[in-house]
């Protein structure tokens, strides 16, 4: 692998982005490119010695990387991969990385759908749930085993909790505030024709 380039990055004045012919690239502090004299632009890197900076200097920071997002809220494996590779990280390190924290329970994609179809249900329905964490990059799979297991109220009752919370009267409202109300309902993913129904 040859290196193409050694650059700074804009917000450190430390840490310098290293990209290979290969498009990869990996973020290492000058103090230790010093210590690598093969990391010069022009050169070629050496299977081994990239894996020798993967292993001894690349995954350690990345698992301490991953435990420090972890500290202040869950997240999902997805996230905290792209995250890693965001700060640099190469996708086989943050992958590594992400396993080791999932293999001690720090990451559980199925835990955090659970709890976050148990805090969102009262206010989305069950199709906006699957939208919101297939989007987090929980697979279908999980994320509709949660869905089975969860006591969700039913969309109907549901829709009517919210009509009646908005104050919804069928005999006093005007068009616009039908089409505003269908809008926020259609939002917070309800079919239209349920709501039509409940309407």
């Amino acid at each position: 692998m040859q290196i193409i380039s050694i650059e700074p990055l804009p917000a450190s004045k430390k840490r310098r982005r290293i990209t290979l012919d290969t498009r990869e690239s990996f973020v290492l502090y000058a103090g230790e490119i010093r210590k690598h004299p093969e990391l010069k632009e022009g050169a070629f890197l050496s299977d081994d010695d990239y894996q020798e900076i993967c292993e001894r200097i690349l995954l350690p920071r990345a698992k301490k990387r991953t435990l420090h997002l972890l500290e202040k809220q869950d997240r999902t494996r997805a996230d905290v991969i792209m995250k890693l590779t965001q700060g640099g990280y190469p996708i086989e390190i943050a992958e590594a990385a992400a396993d080791y924290a999932a293999s001690y329970g720090y990451i559980d994609d199925r835990r955090y759908a659970a709890n976050f179809i148990y805090f969102h249900q009262e206010k989305k329905s069950r199709r906006r749930l699957k939208q919101d964490l297939l989007r987090k990059g929980i697979s279908a799979d999980v994320i509709d085993e949660c869905l089975d297991e969860a006591e969700l109220t039913s969309e109907e009752d549901k829709i009517q909790e919210l009509l009646v919370k908005k104050h919804y009267d069928p005999k006093t409202a005007s068009v616009k505030d039908r089409a505003k109300l269908v809008r926020f309902l259609l939002g917070r993913g309800y079919d239209y024709e349920q709501i039509k129904t409940m309407m």
